[in-house]
């Protein structure tokens, strides 16, 4: 459910976090998750603890990558299916590069 509360960030700064943490980011999904929950709603508070654990608690329960889709229900939150698709992107597309540039 998209948030009704006004975001303290813009979609581009959601967008550049999950792109600098797909590139960057090290450790695996559960670490991901763990980075995500301290710099969102810990540090920066642009995502509310209920609402990360809802995302979290949807992630769980779907198959697939599990830092990936909770990265693309954050981007959901308070910017709809445009938030979501632009930082499940901005999350994945670091990922494909590397493996299309080794392969």
């Amino acid at each position: 459910m998209i948030s009704n509360i006004v975001p303290s960030y813009s979609l581009w700064q959601i967008t550049a976090y999950a792109l600098r943490l797909g590139s960057l980011g090290f450790g695996g999904p559960v670490a991901l998750v763990g980075y995500m929950h301290r710099d969102l709603v810990e540090q920066r508070k642009w995502i509310s603890e209920s609402d990360y654990k809802e995302g979290l608690t949807l992630a769980q329960l779907m198959p697939g990558p599990l830092a990936a889709q909770l990265a693309i229900y954050l981007g959901y939150v308070h910017y709809g299916v445009l938030g979501a698709t632009l930082v499940g992107v901005g999350f994945v597309l670091p990922s494909f590069v590397m493996v299309v540039v080794l392969g």
